[in-house]
């Protein structure tokens, strides 16, 4: 292993999978790690989309994107994943552990890769590890479960109003965790749509509008648009 291996190797505990490992085993859990590196120049695939998925990769340089092709042959954009992240975790230990998604390089990346046994044998001989990977599957189911809700919406404003409410918890002022345009993308519009809406609603009377800070003015009127 040369010295640029372990660099690339050491930074997996910048990873959410890892970084909960504690200092004093980080040594063991190293030497317990079977794995390879792999380097990709921008537009390589990393996973095809219907292939078998028995390895775990974590992008630890560079930034990846997810799609998925529809019966028309359409691709649909899923996620962006930036380093140091891991890459569809969900369907390692599927029964259907084929990928539904096409993975390529955004940029040149390089990626750790760890057999599904390996993976196995981490998380039973440790807990945090363990704990990690459920977390990060279970974060990552609430996401989706999110996107979905917000796809079954049909407009911006229906959008808009589901998303303030559930994102202020009740106060009647809160900040948008969300820039406009990481919003615009998780609504699946373009940021001038979504800014015109929101600025209708806020002429409207039902929010106002002050950067990324939300006053919510018509609570009512807003749970009436979904």
């Amino acid at each position: 292993m040369n010295h640029s291996h372990t660099d690339y190797f050491s930074s997996i505990f910048q990873c959410p999978l890892c970084d909960s490992v504690p200092m004093d085993e980080r040594d063991d859990f190293l030497r317990d790690v079977r794995y390879s590196i792999k380097r990709y120049g921008k537009g390589d695939m990393l996973v095809a989309q219907g292939s078998v998925y028995e390895m775990l990769y974590i992008v630890i340089k560079g930034e990846v994107v997810t799609e998925m092709s529809d019966e028309k042959g359409e691709f649909v954009k899923i996620e962006s994943i930036k380093a140091p992240n891991p890459l569809a975790t969900g369907f390692l230990f599927a029964t259907d552990n084929s990928s539904p998604v096409t993975a390529l390089a955004k940029t040149d990346c390089v990626a750790i890769l760890i057999p599904k046994e390996n993976v196995f044998l981490l998380m039973s001989k440790y807990q945090d590890f363990m704990k990690a990977f459920l977390a990060y599957i279970s974060n990552k189911v609430a996401f989706l479960s999110e996107k979905l809700r917000l796809a079954s919406l049909r407009s911006i404003r229906a959008k808009l109003g589901y998303y303030v409410l559930k994102e202020s918890k009740g106060e009647q002022e809160f900040q948008l965790k969300m820039s406009k345009e990481e919003l615009s993308r998780l609504f699946g519009v373009s940021r001038p749509a979504l800014v015109n809406v929101m600025m209708q609603m806020a002429d409207e009377g039902l929010i106002g509008v002050d950067r990324r800070k939300i006053l919510i003015k018509d609570r009512a009127a807003l749970q009436r648009l979904f």
